[in-house]
Order: C-alpha cells, then sequence, then structure tokens
C-alpha cells in the first residue's frame, strides 16, 4: 500500500493563545528570496498578515530556502494565516521573476512551543540559522533576521513583538530584555543549538495536554470497536486549549453536543461555540 495513500496527515492543532515554531520552504528546495528586494517584500507581506490574523511575531529568520517564524496566534487561525502569507508572497514572486507554479512546498511545519525559556530557546535558534549555514559568522550580521531589532541594534518593526524579552530577563526594566537575549544568544555556539523534531516543545505538563488530541489526530492509536469514553478523550486537557481540542475529538466520536456539555458541566451552547470558532485543518 502506497504510504501516503495509506496514512491520514496529522491534523494541525490550532488554538487561539497558542505559540508556534513556523518553517515553510521552497519546492524542491529552491530559492524563496532572490535579492534583497525579495526579502523586504516578504516582511511587507509578513507585516500585513499579522495584522490581518493578529498574530504576535516573536522571531523571524529568512534565509535562502526558507524562512523560520516564532508566532502566538491569538485566534484559532494559524492554517488561514499561513496559507496567506505564503500564498501572497508567492503571487507576488511569481510575478516579479515571471515564473509560474508553486514557490513553497505544499506543507508548511509547525512545532507547538511552551512559553519561557522555551520560546527563548526557539527565538535563539531562529536567529543563529545564518551561523549555523556559515552565511555569516555572528547573527549581528545578518539584517534579515529579528536578532537586531530584538537586541536593540535597530529599530523594532511594528509587526515583531518583543513584550516575551520583558519576562525573559526577569527584571521590570524594558532595556534589560535586549542585552539580555543578545548574551544568552552570544553564550553558545551556533553550531551547538539544536531543536528536537518533537510536534510540542514544552515539559511533559505541556505535552500531555495535548495527548487526547495528537492521538486521535495522528491515528497513532489502534481503535477498538465503537467510541472512546468521554473519560478518555478529555484525561489530561488541563488547559482551556486542550480542553477544546478534545471536545473536538469527542465531536468526531459522534458525541452530540448535549452529551459533551453534560460530561463538562457546561451549557450546550459553550460547546456549540468552541466548535464553530476552534478551528481543526488538515
Amino acid at each position: 500500500m502506497n504510504r501516503r495513500a495509506g496514512m491520514a496527515r496529522p491534523l494541525r492543532i490550532q488554538c487561539a493563545g497558542l505559540t508556534y515554531h513556523i518553517t515553510a520552504r521552497g519546492v524542491g528546495r529552491s530559492r524563496i528570496y532572490l535579492d534583497d528586494r525579495d526579502r523586504r517584500h516578504f516582511l511587507l507581506t509578513l507585516a500585513a498578515v499579522a495584522e490581518r490574523y493578529d498574530l504576535r511575531c516573536h522571531a523571524y529568520c529568512e534565509m535562502t530556502n526558507h524562512y523560520h517564524l516564532a508566532l502566538t496566534t491569538l485566534h484559532a487561525n494559524l492554517s488561514r494565516a499561513i496559507q496567506q502569507l505564503n500564498g501572497d508572497y508567492a503571487q507576488w514572486w511569481n510575478w516579479r521573476h515571471h515564473r509560474a507554479g508553486h514557490v513553497f512546498q505544499a506543507r508548511f511545519n509547525a512545532q507547538i512551543v511552551q512559553d519561557d525559556r522555551y520560546l527563548a530557546n526557539v527565538c535563539r535558534y531562529i536567529v543563529l540559522n545564518p551561523v549555523r549555514a556559515r552565511i555569516v559568522a555572528v547573527p549581528d550580521d545578518w539584517p534579515w533576521s529579528s536578532y537586531r531589532a530584538l537586541t536593540g541594534l535597530d529599530a523594532r518593526p511594528a509587526f515583531l513583538d518583543g513584550s516575551w524579552l520583558h519576562g525573559f530577563a526577569g527584571s521590570s526594566d524594558p532595556t534589560d530584555g535586549p542585552m539580555a537575549f543578545r548574551q544568552f544568544v552570544q553564550q553558545v555556539d551556533g553550531d551547538d543549538v539544536r531543536l528536537p523534531r518533537d510536534a510540542i516543545l514544552g515539559d511533559d505538563g505541556f505535552v500531555a495536554r495535548f495527548r487526547p488530541y495528537r492521538e486521535q489526530a495522528g491515528g497513532e492509536i489502534p481503535r477498538a470497536t465503537g467510541r472512546r469514553a468521554l473519560t478518555a478523550i478529555f484525561q489530561g486537557a488541563a488547559s482551556r486549549c486542550a480542553r477544546n481540542a478534545a471536545v473536538m475529538i469527542a465531536v468526531r466520536e459522534r458525541y452530540t453536543l448535549a452529551d459533551i456539555a453534560r460530561f463538562l458541566e457546561v451549557h450546550p451552547s459553550t460547546v456549540s461555540k468552541i466548535v464553530a470558532t476552534c478551528g481543526v485543518r488538515p
């Protein structure tokens, strides 16, 4: 059996308030930026998409055939936002370079990231990409990442949210954040910074919140005859986002909204709103 035909792709976990590490590559690993004008236009497109979809962008880096983003969605709209970003840029890129066809690979990658030190590690990883690729010796020399803006070397663009730096520095003085992040980046060799390829980056408790959704979405658990009990579906769903994801699983298991509402001890209209607003995209 063809592997791609026999295995469904895992569903995207989308919920308001989640932070993601996003990567997208050129089709066939081809270049998506041919010159500085391409890079500037991509950032303009990112700014427009961030405003339209209420995205908080914490870090970015334009490489040669791919890009990295660290962002938080204030609504359950990750797939729509990245599809808009890639689609608008690709349309412009094809027009400018007199090309046709796909610019990006069909599916972008998204890791869910816990805040605090996990987000800091992801941001450090992102801005050190040009160093690991031997494009520059130090991140200060690469103008196409958020490093210079996050460390106070350049003005911060409106779409780049540096508020997490304040908590990272552990100080009430906003000027401490950029210096703390600069020292955090400089204390390691770029080649030593790696990220696990796990779908969720966080501590055990954070990862456990998404387990019910991941088991259903990835098809990793053999399905018995009949449907799983609601207690099993909602096990470990401690946060609102994990609860909403579990609600979507219960709906796919053919539980009624009334059944779910009784189990959660909420009004059925609450469950209906979750189903209507918590996006689940293939």
